[in-house]
């Protein structure tokens, strides 16, 4: 009555119809190295591809709303992924541990980016932040250390402790000048929270400003 997809192996192909791919439905599967979803997915639930090492390339349709908790933590072999626009929201740990993701295209209506969701995804070397991107989790790009630059949107209202923690090869980080609750005066290289004028994330080029 579901259509839940709830155990699958390296080589099932979803059928059409399927809407769900539920809680761990390829967990650990090591062999599983490609798979395409049909169009009437909408949800990838907790885990479901969770620890599938040798997975390098997976199609998301443009059906897909929601990507759960740790839906693809640890798969080391993902090189790329683009997230179709339907997505709104990244489950925290979603992609922690894609050591080998260089590239990721976050969908232009994304609004939340949960906590720990890239982290320790340390081949990621740029990442564009939406307009439409409210909150950024704790954690959420932790040990990040390909990164060289981040863009904080106006949009964002909320960001969690630790977000931009260790990611030792920062050299820029620029606040939209429009941002109501941070900035990034005089050209400081860091991310300052304007009412109470804390300094909450910063790199090895940051110059800390008067006032802080």
């Amino acid at each position: 009555s579901s259509n839940t997809l709830i155990a699958g192996c390296k080589n099932t192909k979803v059928p059409s119809g399927v809407m769900k791919i539920g809680y761990g439905a390829f967990f650990d599967c090591s062999d599983l190295m490609s798979i395409t979803l049909p169009e009437s997915v909408t949800e990838i639930d907790m885990y479901a591809f969770s620890d599938c090492s040798d997975l390098t390339s997976i199609t998301l349709p443009e059906s897909v709303t929601e990507i759960g908790r740790g839906a693809f933590l640890g798969c080391s072999g993902l090189t790329s992924i683009t997230l179709p626009d339907s997505v709104t929201e990244i489950g925290d740990s979603a992609f922690s541990y894609c050591s080998d993701l260089t590239s990721i295209t976050l969908p232009k209506n994304i609004t939340k980016i949960g906590r720990a969701a890239f982290e320790n995804c340390s081949g990621l070397t740029s990442i564009t932040l939406p307009e439409s991107v409210t909150e950024i989790g704790s954690e959420a790009f932790y040990y990040c250390s390909g990164l060289t630059s981040i863009t904080l949107p106006e949009s964002v209202v909320e960001i969690g402790d630790h977000a931009f923690s260790s990611c030792d090869n920062l050299e820029s980080i620029k606040v939209n000048k429009n941002n109501k609750v941070y900035d990034s005066r005089e050209n400081c290289n860091a991310i300052i929270e304007k009412s109470s004028n804390t300094l909450i994330a910063g790199c090895k080029n940051t110059k800390v400003p008067s006032g802080v």
